[in-house]
């Protein structure tokens, strides 16, 4: 139901599912991206991504800010002692791309996570850790049948699930 107060975030969710289905992006990536946009539409899912401020988001932005520095610093320590325009036009282009992946896979793999580890009070920890760790590990098996991805693609995807796991139960005990 379609309520005047959600006529633009339908609208921009319509508009987003179209240019994503039109545009050259490979079709695994599409299906990731109409998920996320669909989980919006079920109430339990979008009753997890709001709850507590928008926690989730922020833990992805987080993630992605934190994963993006630390990757810029890796590959160019010099980026400490010395910075300009170039180095911050790559520091926005991986954050840019690194945000894609986290808000599209990781906020969802998150939900699933928290909706699995609800029912066990005593190893939500737990279960939680290893089903993010898990689904950052799975993008291995995508990157071996896809062509578009490379196989090694799993070790960042997996950092990244771990940052943001780490992050997601820092947020949880603080609030």
């Amino acid at each position: 139901m379609i309520i005047n107060k959600n006529i633009i975030p339908n609208f921009t969710g319509a508009v987003v599912l179209f240019i994503v289905f039109v545009s050259l992006i490979p079709a695994t990536i599409k299906w990731v991206f109409a998920l996320f946009l669909i989980s919006f539409l079920i109430p339990a899912l979008r009753e997890i991504m709001f709850e507590n401020k928008l926690r989730k988001f922020k833990v992805a932005f987080y993630t992605s800010f934190i994963f993006t520095l630390g990757f810029t610093i890796f590959l160019e320590p010099s980026l400490l002692i010395f910075f300009d325009f170039s180095n911050l036009f790559w520091f926005l282009l991986i954050f840019f791309y690194c945000s894609i992946g986290i808000f599209s896979y990781g906020i969802p793999s998150s939900i699933i996570a928290e909706l699995v580890s609800r029912r066990s009070r005593r190893f939500r920890t737990l279960i939680s850790g290893i089903i993010h760790i898990g689904m950052g590990l799975f993008t291995g098996v995508i990157g071996i049948y896809s062509d578009m991805i490379e196989p090694g693609f799993y070790v960042i995807s997996t950092i990244c699930s771990v940052i943001f796991f780490l992050l997601d139960e820092f947020t949880r005990r603080k609030i």
